[in-house]
């Protein structure tokens, strides 16, 4: 008998991989996790080269690679524009409603300033404009007194999620979703460069971010440049998911890749960070070894977390992580950080619950039009009638047998 390939355990779970539900969440919470200690002291970790360095690498990655496997079932199945409204509709309005909430509540709570002071600060209203992706960290007086000056520090991921839907538009008008070969050859390209970069002896840029916050990713291997900096990792993670889900039938489903993939990440951990692993070695070696284990184990039948059950509360985590985790700071200054996690993974929750179930949810009854797994949320909860013409396709690409939007 055959081994399973990563396409065959998706289609045995009909095109939906209940493990990226549990990873999702898992994912966020990380995040928020890793977010703690900065928080807490302003600093990065008081030892960078312990195995903490890590996590603060593979998160990431392996959150652009779930998010580039499910959007490449989207890319196949949809128009460009059908694809971007799709993206835009996941995205967009929670993010609006969590950057409104932050800039006209959260900060005329926590601001030092007068509000009139606050309210005429031109520093206010361009926070506005972190919903086009154009990243602003702080808002003026807001959390001044905390050892982190920055109201949402993970903003800093959002243009280079929109990027990656660009760039996935312009593989979908240019057709090369059936060509997947050259999507490879795209990522050799791109962390080529950054070798390339390196080589030559080229620095990366300096920090943009307000004090401290480039720190907390350690320096040496991440900065904001493009092709060594800590934002490099990210479409190189989407684009090889992307690979991975074209290539999907082809590509094992191997408790041993796994093994390897985890035994290399593993070693890299305990090695690193050393002077020789900079961002393109990362990239060229570590994240495809994540790519695989995030692909592994969406696809494979893990439980959801039991308290996050009732939505996919992931986004909503990610959303108010940061802000909720200030707000305790302030609250609760001299209290350990296991306390202080605690007590704002309460508060976040609460307000990703909220996310979920008042816009994001709502939201998806407009969605359900171009995604698979949009109606697959909406049921049992409202039975949505599959609509005409939005079943499974059929799609020859690279062996692929059918695809499913995201």
């Amino acid at each position: 008998m055959p081994a399973p390939s990563i396409g065959s355990m998706l289609d045995r779970q009909k095109g939906f991989g209940p493990g990226f539900d549990f990873l999702r969440v898992a994912l966020a919470i990380s995040v928020v996790a890793g977010h703690t200690p900065y928080v807490a002291t302003g600093r990065g970790d008081s030892d960078p080269t312990w195995i903490l360095w890590f996590p603060q690498f593979a998160i990431l990655v392996m959150f652009f690679a779930l998010s580039g496997f499910l959007i490449a079932a989207s890319g196949l199945r949809l128009s460009v524009k059908e694809f971007l409204i799709n993206r835009g509709l996941r995205i967009i309005p929670a993010l609006a409603v969590e950057i409104v909430l932050s800039a006209l509540i959260l900060g005329p709570i926590f601001t030092t300033l007068p509000l009139w002071d606050y309210f005429t600060s031109a520093a206010t209203w361009k926070y506005f404009t972190n919903v086009v992706g154009l990243v602003n960290y702080t808002l003026p007086g807001v959390f001044s007194s905390n050892p982190a000056p920055e109201v949402n520090s993970s903003l800093w991921t959002v243009p280079f999620e929109y990027g990656c839907y660009a760039v996935m538009a312009f593989i979908m008008a240019l057709g090369l979703l059936r060509k997947p070969v050259l999507i490879v050859l795209g990522v050799v390209v791109l962390v080529g460069i950054g070798f390339a970069v390196q080589i030559t002896g080229h620095t990366a840029n300096p920090s943009q971010l307000p004090p401290g916050v480039a720190g907390t990713l350690y320096d040496k291997i991440f900065s904001t440049a493009l092709f060594l900096g800590r934002g490099a990792k990210l479409p190189v993670a989407c684009l090889l998911a992307i690979v991975v889900y074209l290539y999907r039938d082809r590509i094992p489903y191997d408790g041993r890749i796994l093994s390897a993939c985890c035994a290399l990440c593993l070693g890299a951990a305990l090695l690193g960070p050393a002077a020789w692993m900079t961002q393109p070695v990362l990239n060229a070696v570590i994240a495809p070894a994540l790519v695989y284990i995030t692909v592994f184990l969406g696809v494979s039948n893990l439980p959801r977390l039991p308290l996050f059950s009732k939505g996919d509360y992931s986004y909503g985590i990610y959303l108010y992580g940061f802000p909720m985790q200030q707000v305790v700071k302030v609250w609760l200054p001299n209290a350990s950080l296991i306390v202080q996690f605690g007590v704002a993974l309460v508060l976040i929750t609460a307000f990703a619950a909220f996310s979920w179930h008042c816009i994001e949810k709502p939201v998806l009854k407009l969605r359900r039009h171009f995604s698979f797994v949009a109606r697959q949320r909406l049921e049992p909860d409202e039975k949505v009638k599959p609509l005409e013409g939005i079943g499974p396709l059929a799609v020859s690409v690279s062996g692929s047998r059918s695809a499913r939007s995201s």
